[in-house]
């Protein structure tokens, strides 16, 4: 089978194992994690990367051939590894190919391994903060190291102390809502650096700390082909995807 990827770089590190093993043929293009913060400039830019390899016009992805048969060497699906994350996911649309989406809240239901277990999870640990090796090594993610980075641009920028004191209560203030960090540690990697951050990142925000245990399996059917309706949305070409309040997470759109 051969698959088209978009996937975000906060798993490149666990899906790139994961496709490493993967029987399938599968053509990956990864998008910056930071876009996370803008919702509509994730979803405009993914749905460009849609268009762009149904026009065989994107710079990332290989150029398709012709089988044995003659007919156009073609992907089978297209394949979006994010999860409804900001409904950045809601309204995309591919014109000739299979959508392929998760039935998840975020990349931290894919390295849970289920829907199910993400919520199980956020229910035994409110407000926690998750932590990943993809996350730390692809985004500024909450620690000291991150607020001696931010304290040292806007010093930098000239800011005089009584501004600067006050730019840094911002950078502070959204920790209150927190209580805890969670370290995902996958099986097949340690990543013992990126769990010592998380452990000191809790320490200096006096939060609890967790280690949960990875699982791969939701990421493996994925690019696997192995699409089930309970935890996957396979829209045909024209469909889109919108919110679902049960526990589906997302629906095909009316």
């Amino acid at each position: 089978m051969r698959l088209k990827l978009i996937a975000c770089k906060a798993l490149s590190r666990e899906l790139s194992y994961i496709l490493a093993l993967s029987k399938n043929t599968v053509d990956v293009t990864w998008i910056r994690q930071k876009y996370h913060d803008t919702p509509e400039i994730l979803h405009r830019t993914l749905q460009q990367e849609i268009d762009a390899v149904e026009s065989e016009e994107d710079i990332h992805t290989n150029k398709l051939g012709f089988a044995a048969d003659g007919e156009k060497d073609d992907f089978e699906a297209i394949l979006l590894g994010y999860g409804l994350c900001s409904n950045a996911i809601l309204g995309l649309t591919a014109k000739k190919h299979k959508l392929v989406i998760p039935k998840a809240h975020d990349c931290i239901t894919l390295l849970l391994g289920s829907k199910e277990r993400y919520k199980e999870c956020f229910q035994s640990m409110p407000g926690c903060f998750w932590y990943t090796a993809s996350w730390v090594e692809n985004s500024d993610v909450p620690g000291e190291e991150y607020r001696k980075k931010q304290e040292a641009y806007y010093r930098a920028k000239g800011y005089e102390d009584e501004v600067l004191e006050g730019l840094m209560e911002e950078v502070d203030g959204w920790t209150d809502n927190y209580e805890s960090a969670a370290y995902i540690q996958m099986p097949f990697f340690d990543g013992e650096e990126y769990q010592a951050y998380a452990k000191r990142a809790a320490a200096y925000y006096n939060w609890n700390f967790h280690l949960v245990e990875g699982k791969t399996s939701l990421m493996e059917r994925f690019v696997a082909g192995d699409w089930n309706e309970e935890d996957f949305l396979v829209l045909k070409p024209g469909e889109t995807a919108e919110f679902s309040p049960e526990n589906d997470v997302i629906k095909k759109a009316d």
